[in-house]
């Protein structure tokens, strides 16, 4: 990533140098001096949501599997949607990561442009109804869970799990929600840089 970083650079002060005087220089400098540390950023938000998600699959599989084997059809419906859920999250994460590692930046600025818009795009789309999608099968399935659940807890049990499930959740989608602001703002931030270059070069 250094080295590529390290190359970009060198070839755009190279081709820059060729240009006129841009009043915009600065701020181009500025976008490529912490190019590598928000591309790095974004990379390894990416690697934290598959361990996260995956310790979170984990635990929930060993959980209904060794602590609450659930026996009703409903619940082991809800038990489903809530792994499947999960597991197509941490799938969709490892293919951005393939996805990132495949945008070479080293190759010309337009095919590089368009490869990089289009992985902004797929992005948006995941922290958008995708993710939207998974939330909201997880939140089913773990209310299918419930019914099965208040045979065996008292009411005053029931509504405090499902109390904390709401509670939890909202600090999670605030916690994920201003991580994805700041990766969207990254990606964009890429973005502009690629199209800055491919109109000086071009």
């Amino acid at each position: 990533m250094k080295n590529e970083f390290e190359a970009l650079q060198h070839q755009w002060q190279k081709d820059k140098s060729k240009m006129e005087s841009d009043p915009k220089e600065n701020d181009m400098e500025q976008v490529l001096s912490t190019f590598q540390k928000n591309k790095t950023w974004s990379t390894n938000f990416q690697y934290g949501n598959i361990i996260i998600l995956s310790i979170v699959l984990v635990g929930i599989s060993a959980f209904f599997y060794f602590v609450a084997p659930v026996e009703e059809l409903l619940s082991r419906i809800g038990v489903g949607l809530m792994i499947g859920g999960l597991f197509v999250r941490i799938i969709i994460e490892c293919i951005s990561v393939s996805k990132t590692k495949k945008i070479n930046m080293l190759d010309q600025a337009l095919q590089t442009t368009e490869d990089t818009i289009a992985f902004y795009k797929f992005r948006r789309k995941i922290h958008g109804p995708i993710t939207i999608l998974i939330i909201a099968l997880y939140t089913i399935g773990f209310y299918m869970i419930s019914p099965e659940f208040s045979l065996y807890f008292e009411t005053w049990q029931m509504i405090l799990i499902d109390g904390s499930y709401v509670i939890g959740a909202i600090i999670l989608i605030l916690v994920i929600r201003k991580n994805v602001k700041k990766e969207i703002k990254i990606l964009s931030d890429i973005v502009d840089l690629k199209k800055k270059m491919l109109e000086e070069i071009v």
